[in-house]
């Protein structure tokens, strides 16, 4: 048998190796006093018999006696003829035990002290008690009636006769029996559920206090607390705790045995409270022990079986618990001698962060256990065996030890505690390494990384960020250049104590790749530490500008600056300058251009051909500069020449067609004229493009339909600016007219006049194109008399319908014989800004009788 600690044993260690420490419980286990095999073929229950140190085993149905032992185990003798030995419980004096023979029918007297049978309480033919309790001053057990009813009866041990109580009700079996503080729980079995009933026995006459289910099926007998107040029921993953006034929850309301399937099926309660619970399922099988609260004081095992049914009893001294396990059908006693004790937690920290040397140093420590803490109490201290102050535990459990070594190295360091009388001794140890301070050097912070300039700052690291550095600490800086293999040694950079931070500046002369070797020799408290920095220094990324003028005069000199950032250059330097214009588009005129140290560029031209001069200007790059390249654009002067446009009218029908002619003056090399042709409300669009005439004219026609602006463009030439001109012109609408509700058609000296009679009102109808919805037209007629035409009436805008069409009916009056033209005109609105207003043709009428 072993004991499961509370306190865990571990090992925990640095991650940078300073420090590796033990910390647990070493103390004394809680062991059986032995743990001895017993004498059974079954196992039913146990009493202890502490005034004549025995132990009392029955073995249930199909025995023939009770065994006897030592309280270690060791066998003293059998009880022989006790038929069916089940239930036992032993009288106030102790010197009593009554057996319920479950194949006797009767309730056994024993002698403890003689080990021997004194009387035989019948109990009826076919009774078959099985459980026994007492209490009240009287002897209480379970049997069959006639009924085959379980039920209860009591007999009183002065003048031992079996009495009925029919005051209890009857079970399905012969319930189990537990007491307590003059209180009897009454156990009847049930599928999943718990019958209980519990009574006052305390007088000798039951006095009943609750009967109810307990949900859930127990898993083993119930037991009634030494006070009689609390119920103690096991079910599947814990055992519950009830009132037995009303069997309501109580608390705490329950004790762990190991969680969810554990089944405890043992319960012992000692006088003074402490209650130890058996379970012989899940990975927490084994006994647990508490003190009242609800949480375990201890927590023993048995590798070599398990905890058997109502298998657990406590001693008569106030410590020792008794359990019988069982394996393979064996049983064997294991004794408790100290079961009642608490383990001791002793803790030990390792440094935080870690020890170093010269450094004082501090190990934190606790002690305590289970609602325990040693205030006050004294601490032996060793390191390496040799003895230290001891250490005094605080109120809180915690202590501390400090320790200063001078030496790096592994230094053990052991804390025992004593003990005391409901504690475990404990002792634990831990391995402190004191290490100087583990150092890095990461990768710096580059500021610049240029042929010229390489600037960068980095920082010692220490492990756990611990500090300072001693004064005047530096790191030793090498340069290797990685193409040439050529190393150079650099200034050491200082060392910030506080920080650890270091700057280094060089200037490396050229491009390339470079490894920087940064070195930190360490000091008293601090590990070397070093790194290797690789960079590539870029050649610089120079910026060229060019500062050419806006504008220059053809066939002026021209002069301007140019820069090259990132200086200085080398003597001998130059720029290639490439100018690009209208004469040389494909082939750019090319010369080269000193660059003076500084990077200053003059560039030095006579534009001869004007508009747009590009000036580039390449620089190839050197060992410490990149290619570059920049350009501006001049615009260089151009004479001005004389661009026009006409057309042949200024308005024009629909539908007709216009000539249009654009006329050039003066130029250098350039006579191409572009015309265009833009439609109100339309887009731009080309119509010739051509060389001019010897009289510098162009020509071509287009058909309008509505305004349109003409435009005539001069790209320009080498001497001559481009140049525009426009013109506008008017397009008139088509007006369609026609009359209708004539009956024939007649002609006047030509004219075709429509024959209307006289009760007829003709119509005209206008139609004007294109579509013109909404907008407004207008009706005008004439009459003819004393050798001309006369304006009779003009009529007001009519509407243009959704086709583009009106019609208007006419009235005449005195009209029989008479000539009448009617015309119509589309008047254009300000929304209208595509066509101007236009007049249609006359149409000709007359009236006859």
């Amino acid at each position: 048998m072993r004991l499961k600690q509370v306190s865990l044993a571990a090992a925990i260690s640095v991650v940078a190796g300073l420090t590796t420490a033990t910390v647990g419980l070493t103390g004394p286990l809680a062991r059986a006093d032995g743990s001895n095999a017993l004498p059974l073929s079954h196992y039913a229950h146990m009493v202890v018999d502490g005034a004549h140190q025995h132990l009392f085993f029955s073995q249930g149905a199909g025995t023939a006696g009770i065994v006897v032992t030592d309280l270690s185990g060791n066998p003293v003798g059998t009880v022989d003829g006790e038929q069916g030995a089940d239930g036992l419980a032993l009288s106030a004096d102790g010197r009593t035990l009554y057996a319920a023979l479950s194949d006797g029918d009767a309730i056994a007297v024993i002698d403890t002290a003689t080990l021997t049978e004194t009387g035989r309480v019948d109990t009826g033919t076919d009774s078959a008690p099985v459980s026994v309790a007492v209490a009240g001053g009287k002897v209480w057990y379970s049997y069959t009636d006639a009924d085959g009813k379980g039920t209860v009866g009591s007999l009183d041990p002065a003048a031992p006769a079996p009495t009925q109580q029919p005051g209890m009700p009857h079970w399905s079996a012969a319930p189990l029996l537990s007491t307590g503080g003059g209180v009897l729980a009454v156990q009847g079995a049930q599928p999943y559920t718990t019958l209980v009933a519990t009574y006052d026995v305390s007088s000798g006459t039951p006095s009943p206090k609750a009967d109810m289910g307990l949900g859930g099926t127990a898993t083993g007998p119930v037991k009634v607390t030494a006070d009689g107040t609390k119920l103690l029921v096991p079910q599947s993953a814990s055992v519950y705790v009830y009132s037995t006034a009303d069997l309501g929850a109580a608390t705490p309301h329950g004790y762990y045995t190991g969680g969810v399937n554990s089944s405890p099926d043992a319960v012992a309660v000692d006088s003074d409270g402490t209650i130890a619970l058996g379970a012989p399922a899940g990975s927490g099988a084994g006994a647990y022990v508490y003190a009242g609260d609800s949480i375990a004081e201890n927590h023993f095992t048995f590798p070599a079986g398990t905890v058997a049914p109502d298998g657990l009893a406590w001693g008569t001294d106030g410590r020792t618990l008794y359990a019988v396990t069982r394996a393979d059908g064996s049983y064997a006693l294991d004794v408790l001698g100290d079961a009642k004790l608490t383990d001791t937690e002793l803790t030990l920290d390792s440094p935080s962060p870690y020890a170093i040397p010269a450094q004082r140093f501090t190990v934190n420590g606790t002690v305590g256990g289970h609602g325990f803490v040693p205030a006050g109490a004294t601490l032996k201290v060793t390191r390496d065996g040799t003895e230290l102050p001891d250490a005094t535990v605080g109120a809180d459990g915690s202590f501390v030890i400090t320790d200063t070594r001078q030496d790096e190295g592994g230094y053990s360091y052991e804390v025992s505690y004593a003990g005391d009388a409901t504690h475990r001794p404990a002792a634990t140890s831990l391995k402190v390494w004191v290490s100087r301070i583990g150092t890095t050097v990461p990768y710096p912070e580059f500021s610049s990384a240029a042929p010229h300039k390489v600037a960068f700052t980095g920082t010692v690291m220490t492990d756990l960020s611990r500090g300072p550095f001693d004064q005047g600490t530096a790191v030793r800086v090498t340069r290797t250049n990685e193409d040439t293999h050529e190393s150079t040694p650099l200034p050491a950079a200082p060392l910030d104590p506080a920080t650890g931070e270091f700057a280094v500046t060089d200037d490396p002369g050229t491009a390339g790749w470079f490894t920087y070797s940064l070195s930190f020799e360490g000091d008293t408290t601090h590990q070397p530490g070093a790194n290797d920095i690789s960079t590539v220094i870029s050649p610089y990324a120079p910026a060229l500008t060019v500062n050419a003028p806006a504008t220059a005069t053809r066939g002026a000199a021209l002069s301007f600056d140019a820069r090259l950032g990132d200086g200085p250059y080398g003597g001998g330097e130059t720029v290639t300058v490439t100018r690009t214009d209208a004469a040389h588009t494909t082939t750019p005129v090319t010369w080269k251009a000193p660059v003076a140290t500084d990077g200053t560029i003059t560039v030095k031209d006579t534009p001869s051909t004007g508009g747009a001069n590009t000036y580039t200007v390449d620089y190839a790059g050197d060992g410490g500069h990149q290619a570059a390249t920049a350009s501006a654009t001049v615009q260089v002067s151009r004479a001005t020449t004389t661009l026009s446009v006409a057309a042949d009218a200024s308005t024009y029908a629909y539908g007709a067609t216009a000539t249009v002619t654009a006329h050039l003056g003066t130029t250098y090399n350039g006579r191409t004229v572009s015309l265009w042709a833009t439609p109100a409300g339309g887009r731009k669009t080309l119509v010739k493009t051509g060389t001019v005439d010897s009289k510098g004219n162009l020509r071509t026609s287009y058909k309008l339909t509505r305004n349109t602006t003409f435009t005539a463009s001069y790209a320009g030439d080498h001497r001559y600016a481009p140049a525009t001109a426009t013109r506008a012109v008017s397009g008139q609408v088509k007006v369609a007219q026609a009359l209708s509700g004539y009956y024939t058609s007649t002609t006047y000296s030509g004219t075709t006049y429509r024959v209307y009679h006289r009760t007829t009102r003709p119509t005209v109808t206008t139609t004007v194109s294109p579509d013109k919805s909404g907008q407004c037209v207008k009706f005008q007629a004439q009459r003819y008399y004393s050798g001309a035409w006369h304006t009779l009436n003009t009529s007001a805008c009519s509407t243009l319908g959704s086709k583009s069409a009106v019609s208007s009916r006419l009235s005449l009056s005195n009209a029989v014989s008479q000539r009448f033209r009617v015309r119509s005109e589309y008047v254009r609105s300000s929304k209208d800004t595509t066509n101007v207003s236009t007049w249609g043709g006359w149409q000709y009428l007359t009236v006859r009788t």
